[in-house]
């Protein structure tokens, strides 16, 4: 069972010791690694480039060791005191038979040293596999692999007018920036700013990592039948900041027209169409795969660059929920909504309340909008709740994770350009926040106003108020970001007492 441990009950005790040595040097490793880190944090160390193929060999090496301890003291106990003494005849038949149950036990005893390493190896090549379908390229083609529920032509109607010059009050005159001082470090400010002065020859200390805010476009596909392209129903701009330990999120509507190009254009179809637009239409776009366009045109909107793309396939979102063992959510007001139809329900109705959702249930609750007094604008509210209570779950239950469904889920559902060797520090910083450190903004009337084109009912984006908002929202790094709308202030009271004051709504349920 332990390496070593045969020998030294033969008393072969240089044997026993250089069996058992590497074994405890590696058990004592992996011991100060549990206890130094969180095991999210940990299970994010794994994501690591080349961190997967280093385990399945250690798992092989060390099943291949433990496979050479045991049959070494097999060995040495056929061979120890009183065997060379007995002769072939007194050994016939009594002792051949001492012999074939001892070939028994020690196969037994392979199995079983085998079978948890089996495991493991299999745990990791099934990781290694979900890993290398999820981390992509830079701007790769979120839309890979889906089936849009339909093949759609080289154009859709519509396609021909979908550009126009914008107006000039469409794109507000971007924010100046204030000229670095020489001493301070240079960095591309690319699109959203003047050009980058020249580096300086004095020499600057090395950043530490993760000292400036990663914004990531999270996008929802809606993919289902009865689609003749694939639509990004769900935008969110997820800015995370390292300093302050805190995350910002603002939801985009689908609905959004007019969306400000970069180049003096504008797209004037709903904003979810433009992926699947520039992905027809690449001629449109000379350069810029499709994902860096909707990625430039949502920085365009909210005054933010952003760097990368994480998106879910809609499908797929319910078995990632049911991977994780569901999430808890608190429901403000009960929903009813009879015409949702989707995934299994034929109408949605859910009481106020604390609530475990399975995928399916709260797939519905982050979809609906015809519930009374739910909109477009409520269901993004709901959509980051169900974001949030989620990265909840993961965090609270660790390695208890059904890992071969979440593995299997994630594979085929997640899709991300985010830099691996980024994954292991976003984990650790993951653990490191709940749900009270990050900030939330729905863009809504009045930044927005409803109107009505060729495409239907529309949303015309008020772009400097949202960009005046996302300025509050997405604050410099380590200040404390403001959320929108703001909340409102409570009526001061003659005597207040504590105890009866209303308590924060929660957003997820323990």
């Amino acid at each position: 069972m332990v390496p070593g441990a045969g020998q030294a009950w033969e008393r072969r005790w240089v044997a026993a010791t250089v069996f058992l040595a590497p074994v405890a040097i590696l058990a004592l490793v992996a011991g100060v690694a549990v206890g130094a880190s969180s095991l999210p944090a940990l299970a994010g160390s794994l994501l690591a480039p080349g961190a997967l193929t280093s385990l399945l060999v250690v798992d092989l090496a060390l099943l291949a060791w433990r496979i050479l301890a045991v049959i070494d003291a097999w060995r040495g106990a056929r061979s120890g005191p009183g065997t060379a003494s007995v002769t072939p005849a007194a050994a016939s038949p009594r002792r051949r038979g001492r012999t074939a149950g001892g070939v028994v036990v020690l196969v037994a005893i392979l199995v079983f040293v085998s079978v948890p390493h089996a495991l493991a190896g299999w745990y990791a090549a099934s990781a290694s596999s979900a890993v290398g379908a999820i981390f992509t390229a830079v701007d790769s083609d979120p839309l890979a692999g889906l089936d849009p529920g339909g093949t759609p032509g080289a154009s859709l109607p519509g396609d021909e007018l979908a550009i126009v010059t914008a107006a000039p009050t469409a794109t507000p005159a971007p924010t100046p920036v204030p000229t670095p001082t020489p001493s301070a470090p240079a960095s591309p400010l690319g699109w959203y700013g003047p050009p980058a002065p020249p580096p300086t020859p004095i020499p600057e200390p090395t950043p530490e990592p993760l000292m400036s805010r990663i914004n990531v476009l999270l996008l929802g596909i809606d993919s289902g039948p009865g689609r003749n392209q694939a639509l990004t129903d769900t935008m969110i701009v997820v800015s995370l900041d390292p300093v302050g330990k805190t995350v910002s999120m603002m939801s985009i509507p689908r609905d959004t027209v007019n969306a400000p190009l970069g180049d003096g254009a504008a797209y004037q179809p709903k904003l979810n169409s433009l992926l699947a637009f520039a992905t027809r239409n690449p001629g449109a776009f000379p350069g810029r795969k499709p994902i860096r366009v909707l990625k430039d045109t949502i920085g365009n909107i909210v005054g933010l660059p952003i760097d990368y793309y994480a998106s879910v396939d809609l499908p797929g979102f319910i078995k990632v929920v049911d991977a994780i063992g569901g999430i808890g959510v608190y429901v403000k007001e009960p929903l009813a909504d009879y015409r949702y139809k989707e995934y299994g329900f034929r109408g949605f109705f859910i009481d106020a309340g604390c609530h475990h959702m399975n995928g399916q249930t709260a797939l519905a609750y982050a979809r609906i909008r015809y519930s009374a007094g739910q909109n477009d604008f409520t269901r993004a509210g709901r959509q980051q709740q169900v974001l949030i209570a989620a990265r909840d779950q993961v965090a609270r239950k660790g390695l208890l994770l059904d890992v071969p469904a979440l593995f299997d889920a994630l594979g085929k559902t997640i899709r991300t350009d985010l830099p691996q060797e980024l994954a292991p520090r976003l984990a650790a910083f993951a653990t490191e926040i709940d749900a009270r450190d990050v900030t939330q903004a729905v863009v809504q009337p009045p930044l927005v106003t409803y109107g009505q084109n060729a495409y239907g009912s529309v949303l015309v984006p008020d772009l400097v108020a949202i960009r005046a908002v996302a300025d509050g929202l997405f604050s410099a790094t380590g200040t404390k970001p403001v959320g929108w709308p703001p909340p409102a202030s409570p009526t001061p009271t003659p005597d207040p007492d504590v105890a009866k004051a209303p308590k924060p709504t929660p957003l997820v349920c323990k």
